[in-house]
């Protein structure tokens, strides 16, 4: 990310400092870094672990810039306007000009919801804060990170907030002698990684994003940094070799051993972090001089701030316009193309903007003021989209009836979202003093059945409860465990309890209906690696017999709500697709992104409205016949099949003229809803005059 531009006898870094003298091999440590997580995000299979190349720049980061920190108050020559204005020379033009392109760009391919929440992310990548507005917007029904193209600067955010801190720390602890100043450093790293490690064991997404679970990583780069200006450290040779040799190793540990399901960044982080540390104490061993001081790595070391800015963009366009995931070699071509431009940007802007003038605190202090007027001019672009309401006039006739149902969709009250674990008794969830009453328990999956569910109770004189929460199927005993949401299990086990005691005691509910996405935990490509069902009611199954977990939890949930005289229908789940039903129609519907999808996926086609059977993903582990059993074990139960009332002949329907089933390749819109109960409702409602004599 931060890379420096080599002169005849000192380092420029990122913000234009200049530093004692130049090291080529950490140009080569960017180089190993940047392509590490480029070919990550390519999908290139060996680099599984390559996301660990933004940890080895936060090592870098730290020694460069928190040295130069500290050298200059120590010599009382520190200025914050001249600090601030060379980050902002260093950072902004290159993210100022790929923003101006990734936005017409955008214009041209994205729907106006998406140009509105591309509107917000850019704002925020702008302004420093996009590893703020990521964390709070990580919400369930979060668009696919994949698809934004701007969430490789939450790692940006991290360093800028790190550097609005850090001075004014350094000029605090500047009364206290060298010695106290590398103590109290070392302290609030070492409290800073008892945090990471803490924070990615209880709130995963919090530890990722935020300053104070990721400030170690930079600040051992820091203590480095003043540890050597105190001391150089001068080892001996072999220790230098094995240094270098131990150091490489850590961080090709991490970078081909580490997958997107370990616990990050936690404990974990420490491999690349002291593999990156151990790099930078190796100066002058084999490896840094022959491999990482190599022309071929500086110069890609050189561009890789401009290449980290471009490569993302770019392959989350190609994501928003490929109806399926992208082929690995078509996303390595992207990484080339943005290498090029990286280049070009490198040259033309970064080196351009870096050596202007403002080494003095007047002349910087109007340079910060002209940076200050063109981020506030850039902004307009976004703000723009977002309150130009994305601009929809640009799209086809479809658009905004497409935009509409989806907008309806996602909004859903009565789901209790992570983190949440009490009974939601609103008069939107709950309908008092209506009897009988019809009862909804589930997951997301269920919650898209409910707008549904109670319009038709309302027309068949029903009242209507529901009971639902993210990621928690239906189950008495048996819970699901979510190793990016630590705590979860814990909450669905106590809302279950909770929603299933509640209905069972409630006579007034007749008919419950239990529905949810059942293979979740099975599926590789959705859930982590030691994701499954736990089964708490009699003992604890382990995770190979997830499958048995579910069955039991079902047959005992049916079996307890059955002998409470409730009748219990069983929804198997609804198809789930290869690809994202909502977002093709928005490609249908914009042409610049339709041309682009034949380019980069000509061989998919649609049927009108409906998808053959070969992009739909058959659910893991034979769920539908473990629900299906587990239902029709008990007298008393139905079970109903909603793939079955979707899909017919070996095609199934994802929309309805212009209006989609789908909000995405698993949860059903209004309309989707609507179509599948009311083919299914004489099942589900049973004769009220019946009910009522019954009583």
């Amino acid at each position: 990310m931060n890379a420096p531009a080599r002169t005849a006898s000192s380092i420029i870094t990122p913000d234009g400092e200049s530093a004692p003298r130049y090291r080529a091999d950490i140009d080569g440590m960017r180089a190993l870094a940047i392509a590490a997580v480029v070919l990550f995000h390519a999908g290139v299979r060996p680099f599984s672990g390559g996301f660990v190349g933004v940890d080895i720049f936060f090592v870098i980061s730290g020694f460069l810039i928190g040295g130069i920190v500290d050298r200059d108050v120590s010599r009382g020559s520190f200025s914050f306007a001249t600090f601030y204005v060379r980050r902002a020379k260093r950072i902004l033009p290159a993210l100022i000009a790929m923003t101006l392109c990734v936005s017409a760009i955008a214009l041209s391919i994205m729907s106006a919801d998406e140009l509105r929440k591309f509107a917000t992310s850019s704002a925020a990548s702008l302004l420093g804060i996009s590893n703020l507005w990521y964390f709070r917007s990580a919400t369930y029904f979060s668009p696919d990170a994949h698809l934004d193209p701007f969430l490789m600067t939450w790692s940006l955010g991290i360093e800028e907030q790190f550097y609005l801190i850090f001075p004014p720390l350094m000029l605090l602890l500047h009364r206290f002698d060298r010695k106290t100043v590398i103590r109290c450093i070392a302290v609030l790293c070492i409290l800073s990684l008892i945090i990471c490690v803490w924070g990615t064991a209880r709130s995963p997404v919090a530890a990722f994003y935020l300053l104070p679970t990721r400030a170690w990583e930079l600040g051992l780069g820091t203590l480095l940094a003043l540890v050597q200006a105190r001391r150089p450290f001068r080892p001996a040779r072999i220790v230098r070799e094995s240094l270098g040799i131990g150091g490489l190793l850590l961080v090709g540990a991490a970078v081909f051993g580490f997958n997107e399901q370990i616990p990050f960044p936690g404990i974990a982080a420490a491999l690349p972090v002291f593999g990156a540390l151990a790099l930078i104490c190796a100066e002058g061993s084999t490896i840094n001089r022959r491999l990482l001081a190599s022309p071929p790595l500086v110069g890609i070391g050189l561009v890789s701030y401009s290449w980290y800015l471009w490569h993302w963009p770019l392959m989350a366009f190609v994501r928003i316009c490929s109806p399926e995931t992208p082929p690995v070699l078509l996303l390595s071509s992207v990484a080339l193309v943005s290498l090029g431009i990286a280049f070009l940007s490198w040259r033309f802007i970064e080196r351009r903007f870096r050596h202007q003038g403002g080494h003095q605190p007047r002349v910087s202090s109007r340079l910060l003021l002209r940076y200050g007027i063109a981020l506030a001019v850039c902004l307009l672009i976004p703000a723009s989209f977002y309150f130009g309401e994305g601009l929809s006039q640009r799209m086809a006739a479809p658009g905004p009836q497409i935009a509409a149902v989806l907008a309806e969709a996602h909004v859903e009250p009565c789901l209790a979202g992570y983190g949440r674990s009490q009974l939601d008794r609103s008069a939107v969830c709950v309908t008092g003093g209506v009897s009988p009453r019809v009862a909804l328990l589930g997951d997301s999956h269920a919650a898209a059945l409910g707008p549904s569910l109670r319009k038709l109770a309302r027309e068949h004189q029903y009242g209507f409860e529901q009971f639902t929460k993210a990621s928690c199927p239906p189950l008495l005993g048996v819970t699901r465990q979510m190793s990016s949401h630590p705590r979860h299990s814990a909450e669905c086990l106590l809302y279950n309890r909770q929603a299933i005691t509640s209905i069972m005691q409630d006579k007034a509910v007749r008919t419950v209906i239990l529905a949810a996405f059942w293979s979740a935990p099975f599926e590789p490509d959705l859930a982590g690696a030691d994701e499954s069902y736990i089964d708490r009611g009699t003992s604890i199954v382990p995770a190979s017999s997830g499958a048995v977990a579910l069955r039991a939890g079902l047959a005992r949930t049916v079996a307890s709500l059955v002998e409470s005289g409730k009748k219990v229908v069983v929804l198997g789940d609804v198809p789930r697709f290869a690809f994202d039903p909502a977002r093709q129609q928005y490609s249908e519907a914009l042409p610049v992104r339709a041309l682009l999808q034949r380019l980069f996926a000509p061989s998919f086609h649609l049927s009108g409205e409906l998808a053959d059977e070969r992009y739909v993903l058959p659910p893991a582990g034979e769920t539908s016949s473990i629900v299906r059993r587990a239902a029709q074990e008990v007298h008393g139960s139905l079970y109903l099949s909603l793939s079955d009332t979707l899909c017919q002949s070996g095609r199934c329907r994802i929309r309805e003229g212009v209006k989609p089933y789908y909000i995405d390749a698993q949860h059903l819109t209004r309309v989707g809803a609507d179509a599948v109960l009311t083919r299914l409702q004489s099942a589900i409602w049973p004769n009220r005059l019946a009910f009522s004599s019954d009583r």
